[in-house]
């Protein structure tokens, strides 16, 4: 299942379990307290009380798994863009005798390669 696809279902499943859900319990509950059961009511509104914290811990993994969407592509832009360009003119600046700014420019890189490497570890721990 693609990640898309897993998102989709927590958002459905969010949605079903904060709406439908906590409010059946606590409209049965009413009803339960109206009609003088509060010990019934008191179980329904736990019921209504737990599914709100499911719901609660499935946005919490729907936005961890947004963070981690986010940071795998910030780490392959990181990777692709910002180290092809600072090697790209690195080159350029060997090529005229710099070897001072090529130097420079390849640490750079390193460190650009190093942050993407690091992204892309959280990433894959999320």
């Amino acid at each position: 299942m693609a990640l898309v696809e897993i998102k989709q279902v927590l958002n459905k499943f969010v949605e079903k379990e904060s709406e439908e859900h906590v409010s059946t319990y606590n409209n049965v509950a009413l009803t339960a307290k109206a009609e003088g059961y509060a010990d019934i009511e008191a179980m329904l509104c736990a019921y209504a009380e737990e599914e709100k914290n499911i719901a609660e811990t499935a946005k919490k993994v729907l936005e961890l798994l947004s963070v981690k969407d986010v940071l795998s592509k910030f780490a392959e832009k990181e990777s692709a863009e910002h180290v092809a360009t600072y090697n790209n003119v690195a080159l350029t600046a060997k090529a005229e005798g710099y070897a001072d700014i090529e130097a420079m420019l390849c640490a750079y890189a390193e460190q650009e390669a190093e942050i993407a490497k690091t992204a892309k570890k959280v990433a894959s721990a999320l």
